[in-house]
């Protein structure tokens, strides 16, 4: 775990009460900021701490905990395939769903390491060396039977939906939401 000199001992342990020790990968010191529109015009959040890189069994986070009120102020899920940059190397940058947001890191070699954890943590398609490819002995989910392509929906050019299945609907040649035919 990166060991950081600008947390105290005493502010590490409180964030360890909030964050078990086993799920903590990594934490510096940053100031977030967030861009909606322009990426040009950045907008400090008012939100500044222990910056955390989390993973539990089964999500991984970036949080921001206050050092005065011991509170996470901010949480994102670090998604798959998540496009984590790094500029000027102190600022981080991250596209969410409604906005870009950056961190702004104290210390430079703090950020450095950060970094390298988090994309550690970006989960991703490409296959893992140690997972099983198709075929192979051991536990492994069935390749689906039996399927059959019954019918097309699409849009024409006036944006109206079309296509074969959207009839056989309409005209009730389907019986139920699984796509029997009658």
């Amino acid at each position: 775990m990166l060991s950081t000199s600008l947390l105290s001992s005493e502010e590490l342990k409180k964030i360890k009460d909030l964050v078990s020790p086993d799920y903590l990968i990594t934490y510096s010191v940053a100031r977030l900021y967030f861009t909606e529109d322009d990426l040009v015009d950045w907008i400090y959040s008012g939100i500044m701490g222990a910056v955390l890189a989390v993973q539990t069994e089964t999500s991984a986070y970036i949080k921001i905990v206050d050092l005065v009120t011991y509170k996470v102020k901010f949480e994102h899920e670090i998604y798959f395939d998540m496009n984590y940059k790094t500029y000027l190397g102190f600022v981080h940058v991250w596209e969410s769903h409604d906005c870009v947001f950056a961190l702004s890191f104290a210390d430079d070699d703090d950020a450095a390491k950060f970094k390298d954890n988090i994309e550690r943590m970006i989960p991703s398609k490409k296959k893992k060396k140690n997972q099983k490819k198709r075929g192979e002995k051991g536990v492994s989910v069935s390749e689906p039977t039996q399927i059959k392509h019954q019918g097309h929906v699409g849009l024409d050019k006036t944006g109206e939906f079309t296509g074969t299945l959207l009839k056989d609907l309409q005209d009730g040649k389907i019986d139920n939401k699984l796509g029997n035919k009658k």
